[in-house]
């Protein structure tokens, strides 16, 4: 008998309306040629480190990242957040095409996130 899954995810979790996963070091990001701290990125936006507080649209980002192939975007950002060290923005008019590596990236992270955590139960019980 297969156990249905819930997960209760409140209004301010799902803010962003997509699944959004903790990026690792091979998803980088710069505004303004300065590099940032990717947190977590989903296929409609980004949460991101800066001791900046920024407001409004953003036009000078730039994210690098590899799945099948090397990615590198200059998306539009607007702000929806900013406050204590941590930003939160949406991509504004993104191509079909950058969707899609988007969502790509976000289940290659998945899987990767999955894989480790198996891996650490692993050697858990083995030790």
């Amino acid at each position: 008998m297969k156990i249905p899954v819930v997960i209760d995810i409140n209004e301010q979790e799902n803010r962003r309306g997509a699944f959004r996963v903790e990026a690792d070091g091979n998803v980088r990001m710069t505004i303004n040629d300065e590099p940032v701290t990717l947190l977590d990125i989903s296929e409609t936006g980004i949460a991101f480190a800066t001791e900046e507080t920024l407001s409004g649209e953003i036009e000078g980002a730039l994210i690098l990242f590899e799945t099948r192939k090397k990615y590198r975007f200059k998306p539009k950002l607007r702000v929806t957040f900013c406050a204590r060290g941590r930003c939160g923005a949406e991509f504004i008019g993104l191509s079909e095409r950058a969707h899609m590596a988007l969502s790509e990236l976000v289940v290659q992270l998945q899987k990767a996130r999955i894989r480790h955590a198996k891996a650490q139960r692993e050697e858990n019980d083995g030790a």
